[in-house]
């Protein structure tokens, strides 16, 4: 198995100057750090993890909390934050909570035994005392897309509502009225907060929202399917769905498929995230893309200069855009209008 001797001997290299390549520490020109990066792909080196953590006192890896992995959003999530956290030279491991608040503790339970340099988490309820636990243990830990007040520094934050307020607003700028919506529980912050943004739009065109067309309770897909479906029976109902992520809005597809509704002739359907099913399911699903990626780098931007005593960089409040697609296409009488 190569060693650090031989990735130096190989790059023409001291010891000293491959460790700093490595560690991403001490300074080195950037040409040379990747003319021995190289020579590590080369001859497959692999740094010896416990000898690094023994003497560093790191075992270069993160955690990541997720509430969900069936939503697909959070696949997408995760991959970003390995491909971000590996340029740094750190694995992830990822932890799906279950939408429990319980199981979340136990992770945190576990990690802060020293598993871990850092913890990424997406919580799945407003509770986050138990994850405030880890500043007394020295472990740095950000949440995504959650703001809490009483923890503002670590908060990575999307708007939520901005993003619902423009899903909407796309939708009664197209004419529609008798618009319905599909949220999960508002015990998670982020649905609450694109419920708000929904009923922005409406009374800044001075409409009123009927609230016999929300959905709130969506907890899970087999829920979502009977409360939607429920909600297309009646007699009044709404000529165009926000769903407040991408799986609920295939909750929708299927809903309005069983009850002999044309999308999107029939009903229109917005969703939100832009997942890698919004562009594959027929009819292309009109979505708010929500910027994972931008999401994943600040998360490890930020965790890295906790672990390495740095500054913290800037904490701006991210924002995605609405991928307009055949679910919800421009009406058109709307494209006479504007033309």
């Amino acid at each position: 198995m190569p060693t650090i001797k031989d990735v130096a001997e190989v790059s023409g290299y001291s010891v000293c100057t491959v460790s700093k390549a490595l560690s991403g520490k001490g300074s080195i020109r950037e040409e040379t750090r990747k003319k021995i990066l190289a020579v590590v792909e080369e001859i497959g080196y692999h740094p010896n993890r416990l000898a690094v953590s023994l003497k560093t006192g790191r075992t270069n890896s993160l955690a990541l909390i997720v509430p969900d992995v069936t939503n697909i959003y959070f696949p997408r999530l995760e991959k970003y934050v390995e491909h971000y956290a590996s340029q740094k030279g750190y694995m992830v491991f990822l932890c799906d909570a279950g939408n429990s608040c319980e199981r979340e503790k136990i992770f945190i339970d576990e990690l802060s035994q020293g598993r871990v340099d850092g913890v990424i988490v997406t919580p799945s309820t407003p509770e986050h005392g138990h994850i405030m636990r880890l500043q007394e243990l020295g472990i740095p830990y950000v949440y995504l897309n959650r703001y809490f007040a009483d923890d503002p520094d670590r908060c990575i934050r999307i708007d939520n509502e901005r993003g619902a307020y423009e899903c909407v607003s796309y939708l009664l700028d197209q004419g529609y009225r008798r618009i319905g919506a599909v949220l999960q529980s508002f015990h998670n912050i982020s649905y609450r907060e694109r419920y708000e943004g929904m009923k922005r739009a409406f009374a800044e065109r001075g409409l009123q929202m009927d609230e016999d067309l929300i959905v709130s309770d969506a907890d899970d897909l087999e829920n979502a399917h009977h409360s939607i479906g429920v909600l297309l029976r009646r007699k009044n109902r709404p000529e165009a769905v926000f769903a407040a992520n991408d799986m609920l809005a295939l909750s929708v597809y299927q809903a309005a498929y069983d009850e002999g509704l044309r999308l999107p002739e029939d009903l229109a359907v917005v969703g939100y995230d832009d997942s890698i099913l919004a562009g594959k399911i027929v009819p292309r699903l009109t979505s708010y893309y929500q910027p994972a990626r931008e999401c994943a780098k600040a998360a490890i931007d930020r965790i890295m200069a906790a672990i390495e005593g740095s500054p913290p960089p800037e904490n701006e409040i991210l924002c995605g855009r609405l991928v307009v697609r055949d679910s919800a296409p421009v009406r058109a009488e709307q494209r006479v209008r504007a033309i």
